[in-house]
């Protein structure tokens, strides 16, 4: 009996090296298609005068929506001083907008002005032409894997997502 069980652990542990390798593998493949398709992306926005950090202020603000200052800063991990100042950069490129509460004045908010989410949709556009380009090199069998791996990857991510903000929210009573 022991000799079934030393050879089921062997075969089990044999099986979860191959899984890390695997999935090692296919992050790296990944990390390699996102720096090629970024390079492109990001030159583009460049030759408009957006900066990396003005990239990550407008997508800040799409995912969370408008800000105060304040929240602004703290989801860059930077000082509302840095954070005023780059502000004021991009309203006056037309990316962002600041706007005053009706209710207290001293409270001002970050949203997205059409300059900033012109901005991201040229950066998502070319990022989807690039990844037609790819998935139109694929054959039929090959597209049905891929979607099939991308329906995984998001239920797996949604599985992740629910998990970590059961994490949370029990770790913050």
């Amino acid at each position: 009996m022991q000799n079934i069980n030393a050879a089921r652990k062997t075969r089990a542990s044999a099986a979860d090296a191959r899984r890390a390798e695997l999935i090692e593998e296919i992050r790296e493949q990944m990390a390699i298609m996102r720096a090629a398709a970024e390079r492109g992306r990001v030159r583009g926005l460049l030759k408009q005068s957006v900066s990396l950090t003005h990239l990550h202020v407008l997508t800040v603000l799409r995912s969370e929506g408008p800000l105060p200052v304040g929240e602004l800063a703290a989801a860059l991990d930077v000082s509302v001083a840095s954070v005023t100042g780059i502000v004021s950069r991009m309203v006056e490129r037309g990316l962002v907008e600041r706007t005053r509460s009706g209710d207290d004045r001293r409270v001002v908010t970050v949203s997205l002005a059409a300059g900033g989410q012109a901005a991201l949709d040229q950066l998502e556009g070319r990022g989807r032409e690039h990844f037609a380009a790819v998935l139109g090199r694929l054959t039929f069998a090959e597209l049905e894997a891929v979607r099939e791996g991308f329906l995984a990857l998001h239920r797996a991510h949604q599985a992740e997502m629910a998990e970590r903000s059961c994490t949370s929210e029990a770790s913050n009573p």
